[in-house]
């Protein structure tokens, strides 16, 4: 099963991909202040998330392997203790990385859907969603140091796998589910026909982009793949007569 399913919103990756260029711009004037504990010992959600997003850059761009423990703290200041404290270390705060980016695919999957829409309608509006996440430069890289990483370290790889493509099936197998409890998709297994579906749209423009230096498919380019996709699910999941 490919590893195809990250994904972020149709125009960008997701909230925590929408913030990070802003955040590092506005966290890195005064990191190591502004991220010391508050009292007791404890950080905000805002905080938390102002950390994941100054460190998530170095994971993709250096790997895991190449980014020290003084990196870190370097970049978000503060000492190696309150890292330990908060985040459980290196490894720790790279779990949550994955998580965040695996999060971010799953907050705004369904975002452009209009329920009242027709079936192609909404399906191509989670397939195009789908496919303009995978298809970012940082999910890109992510995807990239992921299968770098399988061998070496398979608990992360799994935990990418599990929160990642898993999740994402898991979602658009609800939404068949509820289509075919209303009549309109006839009988099968959801998640398998969520994965085909998903599957079905990562082919050439994801493997291109992986292997190759040929640029981004235009926005022209992804909704005919989309609605290619869709129809050809459509036509052959729907109910008879």
């Amino acid at each position: 099963m490919p590893w195809s399913l990250f994904v972020k919103r149709a125009r960008m990756p997701g909230i925590f991909l929408d913030e990070i260029r802003s955040i590092r711009r506005r966290a890195t004037r005064n990191a190591a202040k502004r991220l010391r504990p508050r009292r007791g010992g404890r950080l905000t959600e805002d905080r938390r998330r102002e950390i994941v997003a100054l460190v998530a850059p170095l994971f993709i761009e250096r790997g895991y392997e190449q980014v020290s423990i003084d990196d870190i703290v370097e970049r978000i200041g503060g000492s190696k203790r309150t890292l330990y404290e908060h985040f459980g270390g290196k490894a720790g705060l790279f779990e949550i990385v994955i998580s965040e980016y695996c999060a971010s695919v799953q907050r705004d999957l369904f975002a452009a859907v209009d329920q009242n829409a027709s079936l192609e309608k909404q399906l191509t509006a989670i397939g195009k969603h789908f496919l303009c996440m995978i298809l970012h430069r940082r999910i890109l890289e992510l995807h990239r140091l992921m299968v770098s990483m399988g061998r070496n370290f398979p608990s992360v790889a799994s935990l990418f796998y599990q929160l990642g493509p898993i999740s994402a099936y898991g979602l658009v197998a609800g939404w068949i589910e509820r289509q075919q409890k209303a009549g309109k998709l006839g009988p099968g297994n959801p998640t398998l026909l969520a994965e085909l579906f998903l599957d079905m749209l990562t082919g050439q423009h994801q493997l291109a982009l992986l292997t190759s230096s040929l640029g981004s498919p235009s926005p022209e380019g992804i909704e005919r793949t989309v609605k290619a996709a869709a129809r050809l699910f459509l036509n052959g999941a729907k109910r008879a007569g």
